[in-house]
């Protein structure tokens, strides 16, 4: 028994050394939730389009590590911690590669306030889905530097079903180095804010994931985010629905939006298939010229969307949860990506960038807190 609690004592050690928004976490007691999780693909991407007229990649990839740890620390105290374990060092700040890294506090039944790494409260299903649950995606999920130092507040109504949550977090404007090495020590220096509003609601088989987002571009000057994700949950099938509308100026509206829609149908209990599509669009009289940006003259003012441009997706996928292990979870996926912009050569004529991706991969979750417990219980 000794030697068991030496090992648990040496893993929480080395957990402590190592390194999803409102909708993703549930903390009790103090290691109520010690995971690790890991997804790996075998991925063919078929890009046929700018710059290259026939370009093939085939490969494995592994996708993603992660550490996931939460719980109580008492008096009304509980904290959550989601860290990506990657081969490199955070290059700007020792958060880098953290999502999550937050202490709250449960004032009352009502009533409680966050402090530390967060996601940005934006609504949306695709944007609330922790990503190793996503295969494919719209451009702005890709783009969304949603994991920001915050403060926040939300009050739970009542009947158990609706929260407001208000934010006040770094703007999604601030660069790292590992994307934007030429911005260093200009833009992430500026402290710029951004300020969430959101509401999630639940009502019997619909629920609702609203927000209003003020996010700084440079000092004083802000986008627009409404974000509407509406979804529809059954005993074996659900789908959602989710508007994203972005606006540079208080007259660019019906000028940058997005839409995505994916549906799952569980068809036995251990397989899923699921549909997916999305639409998005940027034409806002105040956004950069697609050329500046594709040849890396200027950045996306809009920095969710790309400029001149309309896109679309489609794609089907399968998911297999074997009934032997629930800790693990293959899946297999098709996607098709078009996206028309003017033309590099000749700006007044528009072309189409075709993209193929055939994806089959594996998910797997260690549950730590589970597995150790178990142990010691013998």
């Amino acid at each position: 028994m000794k030697k068991h609690h030496l090992a648990l004592f040496i893993l929480l050690l080395l957990v402590s050394f190592s390194s999803g928004s409102m909708a993703q976490t549930s903390l009790s007691p103090i290691f109520s939730d010690l995971f690790l999780e890991a997804r790996a693909d075998f991925e063919h991407n078929n890009f046929r389009g700018v710059p290259s007229p026939d370009n093939n990649i085939v490969g494995f990839r592994g996708g993603y590590f992660h550490l996931r740890m939460g719980g109580e620390l008492g008096g009304g105290f509980s904290y959550f911690l989601r860290q990506r374990i990657i081969a490199r060092p955070g290059s700007t700040a020792l958060f880098d590669n953290t999502d999550f890294l937050y202490l709250n506090y449960q004032a009352s039944d009502h009533f409680s306030f966050r402090i530390g790494k967060d996601a940005l409260y934006v609504g949306g299903y695709e944007y609330d889905a922790p990503p190793i649950d996503v295969y494919f995606n719209s451009y702005y999920w890709d783009e969304y530097n949603c994991f920001q130092l915050a403060a926040s507040t939300a009050y739970s109504f009542a009947d158990g079903k609706q929260k407001i949550g208000l934010q006040v977090a770094a703007s999604p404007y601030i660069y790292s180095m590992a994307t934007h090495p030429e911005l260093y020590d200009k833009e992430y220096t500026k402290s710029l804010l951004s300020y969430n509003l959101m509401w999630n609601g639940t009502f019997g088989h619909f629920n609702t994931l609203y927000s209003v987002n003020m996010f700084e571009r440079k000092r004083g000057s802000f986008m627009n985010v409404i974000a509407l994700g509406h979804k529809l949950i059954y005993d074996n099938w659900d789908i959602y629905l989710d508007f994203m509308h972005y606006s540079l100026g208080t007259d660019d509206w019906g000028k940058c939006f997005g839409l995505v829609s994916c549906a799952n149908y569980k068809v036995l209990p251990w397989l899923n298939l699921f549909a997916k599509g999305g639409y998005e669009t940027n034409h806002s009289k105040y956004e950069c010229l697609y050329a500046d940006h594709a040849n890396g003259l200027s950045d996306a003012h809009n920095i969710l969307a790309r400029p001149e441009t309309d896109s679309y997706y489609y794609g089907l996928g399968v998911e297999i949860v074997p009934t032997s292990c629930n800790d693990v979870r293959l899946h297999c996926c098709l996607s098709q990506y078009h996206n028309r912009h003017p033309d590099l050569g000749n700006p007044s004529i528009k072309t189409t960038d075709r993209s193929l991706y055939a994806k089959v991969g594996v998910t797997w979750f260690i549950d730590i807190h589970r597995m150790v417990v178990s142990k010691l219980l013998k």
